[in-house]
């Protein structure tokens, strides 16, 4: 059986890239607004080797 949840019409989806250290504090200031803001684990840039991305779905509280 697939499942066919409906997607979410309330949620902003974010990207933060930049120096590990730094997308850290802005995750962890994003999760600390926003505590129902899901974010990814970090990916590694494709255009910057120094950096990291990570994605976050976030819904207004």
């Amino acid at each position: 059986m697939t499942d066919r949840r409906k997607p979410r019409l309330d949620l902003a989806k974010v990207r933060v890239i930049g120096p590990p250290e730094t997308v850290a504090r802005v995750v962890d200031a994003i999760t600390n607004a926003i505590p129902s803001a899901d974010p990814s684990k970090p990916y590694p840039s494709r255009h910057n080797s120094g950096h990291v991305r990570v994605y976050l779905e976030v819904a207004p509280e």
